[in-house]
């Protein structure tokens, strides 16, 4: 955001033909559009953001009706995830709008900044941008020129924001190519835009998907060097799926993507609101993981990490030429490790269960920060920058180390030798090997830690806590808190509150449920077999996609044919989960009505005998 331009005239006549209503602060942007002033609204006291049209347009009478019609139209709209517009003016040669200031930057803006977007932050996007084309096409508008530029993400909230509507198709219908290059933009128009067909709200959807398809990779679906190519490319050819290039991001998300992407507009969403409607389901499937379960992950990680170092440097320590200096050494690694492994692990999950988690939550809450994880690593692996960013970075750190290094041996190399095997060293010497072997020791923890940035030391670690080990551990620590704390089962949220009901049911009710316990059991070891399954794929996905640039010929056959057998694979373990969560949740649902004196031992048998035949498991 620059300041106001001294010389410019169009903000020289702006503010005059404004003065006394609006007072003009600095410039927020300029394009092919205009350009877009921050100013202060004297009446109100309150920031709006002005825009004013390009000359090419305010010039044309036609145009200028035109564009005062439907932007007024638009100014009507009062809709949350719309940016309003105050007031539509013309005063002399300048043709503006006045609209509310939104402090934030734009969807092109943060996949610059930050790379891909996260799956439930792309979700919640795309379902707000639907609902504003929604409204919009209910009202007759069509927005003709749906693009990141256009779409503003509110800092504080995150709420995503559609502007300039009204402006696309008066600027279609001017002629001008010019402005061709913003407006109706080739990269994000449909192709009955492109074909100069009439178009309705389907148009926007089909420009929404490709607006999805760059905000989970980082990349446009069709690029080429020229608009023409990229116009034709749009009409001919289909997009790559963007599961190929983000294996972690939900299927019911890339589905809808590719819905968007259709040519034939009968094909895509009918409406806003059935993309709404089924980027649902990605919603629905996101665990919510407690604070306390993520402060716990966090510890125990930092925890282990620290072992790591100590691991490395006791050994080091333990070459003390001292007898007593080795065992002394030995005996506080111990004394100190000792408690503080169990003040973290049992006693912090102790405290978890105290809070009334269960091992349950605790499992289901590892697991999703785990797919958290892999989802951001995926993100920034599908940004093209990320790579030469890590290996300029990782260079960067390694020159650093190298150089401390060399340091050292300098200032050791000023030393005179003094007696056989000794040396002494300048005073400034030996402050430059303390503060050079400090650096170098920073420089390579950090390279260390770039190298493993991975997360994968972390994922394998948790498969101590999601497995028999945790499961021991968290009953250790919550002894005698009660046996649905210290419950070992149900990895999903809806098993482990089944099996919390199923301990809290009197027992002569438990009595009459004999298989009930054993089976919630079994189906959640299946359950978190089913997810450490689906981590597999993802990660395997992950490495085939990243070494699939380099690949020519049959080698890059036979990776597309291998990475069609994956995405098949994990789709069918999906769909298998979802079983699985279903049961469970029927099983849940009928424990509660047993609670209430609903239903009865016997019909909760016969449900899960039946959840098992759906299932095909006897």
């Amino acid at each position: 955001m620059s300041a106001l331009p001294a010389e410019d005239p169009i903000a020289t006549e702006l503010a005059a033909a404004v003065e006394g209503r609006y007072a003009l602060e600095r410039e927020l942007g300029r394009g092919g559009m205009g350009a877009v002033f921050l100013a202060r609204d004297l009446k109100l006291d309150r920031p709006v953001a002005i825009k004013v049209l390009p000359p090419e347009l305010a010039i044309r009478p036609e145009l200028r009706e035109r564009f005062l019609r439907e932007t007024r139209t638009a100014a009507a709209f009062s809709h949350p995830n719309i940016v309003a517009v105050h007031s539509v003016e013309e005063l002399g040669s300048l043709l503006f709008f006045v609209m509310s200031y939104v402090e934030g930057e734009t969807l092109a803006q943060r996949v610059r900044r930050q790379g891909p977007l996260p799956a439930p932050d792309a979700t919640r996007l795309l379902q707000e941008v639907a609902w504003a084309l929604s409204y919009a096409h209910a009202r007759g508008v069509v927005h003709r020129d749906v693009k990141p530029d256009n779409i503003l993400i509110e800092r504080a909230t995150g709420r995503a924001l559609v502007m300039d509507f009204g402006i696309a198709r008066s600027v279609a219908a001017s002629g001008l190519t010019q402005v061709g290059e913003t407006v109706g933009t080739p990269h994000f128009m449909s192709p009955e835009q492109v074909a100069g067909d009439a178009v309705d709200g389907r148009s926007d959807l089909y420009s929404l998907g490709v607006v999805g398809y760059f905000a989970v990779t980082g990349r446009l679906p069709f690029d080429a060097p020229s608009a023409q190519a990229v116009m034709m490319a749009h009409v001919s050819q289909m997009a790559e799926p963007p599961s190929r290039l983000r294996p972690d991001l939900p299927a019911p998300l890339t589905g809808a993507i590719q819905r968007c992407l259709q040519k034939d507009p009968a094909a895509r969403f009918p409406t806003g609101e059935a993309l709404v409607e089924a980027l649902e389901q990605v919603r629905a499937r996101r665990v919510e993981v407690p604070a306390a379960l993520r402060v716990w992950t966090a510890r125990a990680d930092q925890f282990f990490r620290n072992g790591l170092v100590l691991a490395i440097l006791v050994p080091q320590l333990l070459n003390a030429n001292s007898q007593a200096a080795r065992l002394l050494i030995t005996a506080l690694v111990l004394v100190g490790a000792i408690p503080a492994l169990w003040s973290q692990i049992p006693l912090g999950m102790r405290e978890l269960a105290r809070q009334g988690f269960t091992y349950a939550d605790l499992r289901s809450g590892v697991l999703a920060i785990d797919a958290e994880q892999a989802a951001f690593q995926s993100a920034l692996r599908a940004d093209p920058r990320y790579t030469s960013r890590r290996r300029r970075h990782l260079l960067s750190l390694l020159a650093g180390f190298g150089l401390s290094i060399l340091a050292i041996v300098l200032a050791l190399s000023s030393g005179t030798e003094v007696s056989a095997g000794h040396h002494r060293v300048p005073f400034g010497a030996l402050i430059v090997i303390w503060v050079a072997g400090g650096l170098a020791v920073v420089f390579f923890v950090l390279s260390i830690a770039l190298l493993a940035g991975s997360g994968r030391l972390d994922r394998r670690l948790h498969r101590l806590w999601t497995g028999p080990v945790g499961a021991f551990l968290f009953r250790v620590g919550a002894w005698r808190l009660g046996p649905s704390a210290a419950s070992g089962t149900s990895g999903a949220a809806s098993g482990g509150s089944a099996i919390t009901l199923l301990h809290t049911l009197a027992p002569g009710v438990r009595r009459r449920l004999p298989r009930v316990r054993a089976v919630l059991s079994r189906l959640d070891r299946s359950l978190a077999a089913l997810e450490r399954q689906d981590q597999e794929l993802a990660g395997a996905l992950a490495e085939l996609e990243s070494g699939a640039k380099a690949a020519t010929g049959p080698v890059s056959e036979r990776q597309e044919a291998i990475t069609r057998e994956l995405e098949t694979a994990r789709r069918q373990v999906a769909e298998r989960r979802e079983a699985l969560q279903s049961v469970l949740e029927e099983v849940r649902l009928s424990l509660v009505r047993l609670k209430g004196g609903v239903g009865t031992a016997a019909e909760t048998e016969q449900l899960l005998e039946s959840a098992l035949q759906r299932l095909g498991t006897e």
